[in-house]
């Protein structure tokens, strides 16, 4: 090999070297950006839990850094479940939820937090829940359905820090066959209502003529006592002899005003 070549190979090396160096080097650090947790982990270990932005130092193709989001998480679900009078229901939920302790929860999951422990729970909280309300019941206690599921996955996930903010309903889809059921009993009902509201104007009317006949019976009654009165009256004036009596009492004599 003769100077030239020589040459040329350690150009080569040194640029390779040169490459290497720039890879390790870049390798060497990691940033850690605001609302991230980072894990840093050497053999699969962590060794090192890192919340603050910044740059920091790592050593290459020996550590590794696994990147954790520290604020408010979003997700939705979708499942089904049988209410208690065995309607099938079709759910899905909206929910907003955090880490408690990422280095804790990386461990016991090794960063499948979601998939071994908030779907599963979530689905059986939501089966659990629903199966205690028929179908009917879960349309008017929608609300309260809701807060039970809340408050047992709070309870439930806390323990494997994971905090559950909320939970909302994003859909309840029921049935065809129970969907035409319920609007069939809705129209019975309304049907029903109209009669009853039909029944009680009648009894209304019939209630309101009977006070107005009562009220004409009853005047019917007063004028003809007062035409009797007034009947006897003009009977007693018809047997006056036009003449007043003459003695007051036994005793006293009455002037007779004729003779005067």
């Amino acid at each position: 090999m003769n100077m030239k070549q020589l040459t040329q190979v350690s150009l080569a090396l040194l640029i390779a070297l040169i490459v290497i160096g720039a890879i390790l080097g870049a390798k060497s650090f990691y940033i850690v950006n605001p609302g991230i947790t980072a894990l840093h982990l050497r053999f699969g270990k962590i060794i090192e839990v890192q919340k603050e932005g910044g740059i920091y130092f790592k050593m290459p193709l020996i550590d590794s850094v696994i990147e954790m989001p520290n604020g408010i998480r979003k997700t939705s679900i979708e499942t089904s479940a049988l209410s208690k009078d065995l309607q099938a229901i079709s759910i899905g939920i909206d929910v907003n939820y955090r880490y408690i302790n990422e280095e804790e929860l990386y461990k016991a999951t090794r960063g499948r937090a979601e998939e071994i422990v908030l779907v599963p729970f979530c689905h059986e909280s939501i089966k659990s829940m629903i199966a205690r309300y028929t179908a009917e019941d879960l349309i008017q206690n929608r609300h309260e359905a809701k807060e039970k599921i809340y408050n047992d996955l709070k309870a439930r996930l806390r323990p494997h820090y994971i905090d559950f903010i909320e939970v909302n309903f994003s859909h309840a889809d029921f049935s065809d066959d129970f969907i035409k059921a319920v609007e069939s009993k809705q129209i019975a009902l309304q049907e029903s209502m109209k009669a009853k509201n039909l029944t009680d104007k009648i009894k209304e009317t019939a209630m309101q003529t009977r006070l107005m006949a009562d009220a004409d019976a009853y005047a019917q009654q007063v004028k003809m006592q007062s035409a009797t009165k007034e009947l006897a009256q003009l009977k007693a004036i018809e047997k006056w002899d036009g003449h007043l009596p003459r003695v007051i009492s036994g005793a006293i004599p009455f002037i007779d005003v004729e003779k005067q």
